[in-house]
């Protein structure tokens, strides 16, 4: 840029042209621009400076993008282990998203807190290993991926599996320019990664960039940088850049929003108030989508037979408020109604067991039911006779009527206050668990038929009973209240249920 001259009386005074000083210095016309031999030289680092390219731009910004969150760190240690970016073969990016989605399911397990932090109870397992003992490399994507237990992973390791499970790329189709060495750096995988997915890649990240909330860990980083000099909290050390806080782990982070607050700082910061799920919960949610993703074939029959064990072992254990069966109300959430459909009795002393050998017994079975979930996402081969009889023998049909409770104004509303609809729901909450009883032939489609006539009776009988509290409310009994009407949620329905009958167990 050009400069004016300043006239003095001596030589004429010019700007130096560095970047950061502007110094005015005098100088013969046609001389140097710089004050200094400082600045001379930081203009000519400048001048040698390589130009930033749209290319260097690009690849910048996935950089920064993948590795602001576990995720991306995750993503590119997978096709290090496998050695090769083809662990990604045919991934696009809404299954780029799946792998994003699953990575997240497996970190809201919250599986540290049972044995503290750093150990995880849940793995994200391959199905194909990354690594086969037959060459091959197992693929990173949503058919070939569960979140798994740890101590079961570990037993597996590298064992084979069948062929009808999983996917797996085999030694053959390998190709060398794909290879991801050791000796490599952060940005060259980075870049290897991008030229096999290509676009599909900066889809998924430009996807990601329209997402109004970024990570957990750069959330905190700003809500630190924000209180930084606020009087209602406590000083930090020093005056933290929202760069320095975004280079920081999540631990570091933690650490620095405690001293803010002034609370005493906990190892066991990080989600300290979620509990964590239960293995038969998390088997459940990975056998449904097993279930439903996979292929036909015996990989996806075998996790519809196990899901329909698990569904069965869940209720009950929900049912008697067990961890295994209660952890996140998959199995049996009832906000209107109270229901215990099954009991369990010990196949060798049913009658008066002790409570000792009952849970012995118990335990047993949930282990094997959860171990044989794992083997059926595993790939592996399960025993369906066994333990359809191992649980046969142990659970047995109670009841198939919930008793349902007096309907209440709220849930009332939330039908639009319309019967149609709150019986609608009434039966939607009960269907899973129906479903269930019926996918292993505890009960028959007539009980369950006869069932819903059950719940209807059971809605009277509650609303009968409604009424009766109502009427017995102190300002009708001690203060003379006039009555006008019942609340239009304690009014009977206008469907009538047919002559009830006995549902055979």
């Amino acid at each position: 840029m050009a400069t004016t001259p300043v006239t003095t009386n001596k030589q004429p005074e010019f700007a130096c042209t560095a970047i950061d000083c502007g110094k005015l210095f005098n100088r013969r016309p046609g001389g140097r621009t710089t004050c200094s031999d400082r600045c001379r030289q930081a203009v000519q680092r400048q001048q040698k400076a390589p130009k930033v390219t749209a290319r260097d731009a690009k690849i910048a910004r996935r950089k920064a993008r993948l590795l602001e969150n576990p995720f991306g760190y995750w993503f590119i240690e997978q096709a290090e282990r496998a050695g090769t970016a083809q662990t990604y073969q045919g991934i696009d990016a809404a299954g780029l998203h799946q792998l994003l989605d699953l990575h997240n399911y497996r970190k809201k397990r919250y599986g540290w807190v049972e044995k503290g932090h750093g150990k995880d109870s849940y793995h994200l397992c391959h199905v194909q290993g990354l690594k086969g003992r037959d060459g091959s490399t197992g693929l990173t994507t949503p058919l070939n991926l569960f979140a798994g237990l740890d101590y079961l992973n570990q037993q597996h390791g590298d064992k084979p599996v069948n062929s009808w499970a999983g996917q797996s790329l085999p030694k053959s189709a390998r190709k060398r320019k794909w290879n991801i060495t050791p000796g490599m750096t952060l940005d060259e995988r980075l870049q290897k990664l991008a030229d096999f997915l290509g676009d599909e890649l900066d889809t998924f990240l430009d996807e990601l960039d329209e997402m109004p909330q970024r990570t957990a860990r750069l959330r905190l980083a700003r809500s630190i940088h924000k209180r930084q000099g606020d009087a209602l909290y406590e000083p930090l050390d020093r005056r933290y850049t929202l760069a320095d806080l975004g280079s920081l782990k999540m631990e570091q982070l933690q650490a620095l929003a405690d001293t803010q607050e002034g609370r005493e700082q906990s190892k066991d910061f990080l989600f300290r108030k979620c509990s964590p799920d239960s293995m038969l919960g998390v088997m459940h949610d990975e056998l449904k989508r097993f279930s439903a993703d996979l292929p036909e074939g015996k990989h996806r029959d075998n996790c519809r037979f196990m899901l329909s064990l698990v569904r069965l072992l869940g209720i009950y254990l929900a049912q008697i408020g067990n961890a295994e069966g209660k952890a996140r109300n998959r199995f049996l959430s009832l906000a209107n109604a109270t229901w215990t459909p099954l009991q369990y009795s010990h196949p060798v002393n049913p009658w008066k067991t002790p409570a000792s050998l009952l849970e012995a017994d118990r335990a047993s079975l949930v282990k094997a039911i959860t171990e044989a979930a794992y083997n059926a996402l595993q790939g592996l081969n399960i025993d369906g006779e066994v333990l359809a009889a191992q649980l046969g023998e142990r659970l047995h049909l109670q009841s198939l009527v919930p008793v349902v409770m007096v309907p209440n104004e709220v849930s009332w509303e939330a039908s639009g206050a319309d019967w149609i609809p709150y019986i609608d729901n009434l039966y939607g909450s009960f269907e899973s668990t129906w479903q269930a009883l019926l996918d292993t032939g505890i009960c028959t489609e007539s009980q369950v038929f006869a069932a819903q006539d059950g719940v209807l009776w059971s809605l009277q009988a509650a609303i009968e009973q409604g009424r009766e509290q109502y009427m017995n409310q102190r300002c009708f009994t001690h203060y003379n209240v006039p009555f006008q009407r019942y609340p239009k949620h304690l009014e009977f329905p206008p469907v009538a249920p047919e002559e009830p009958y006995p549902l055979a167990a």
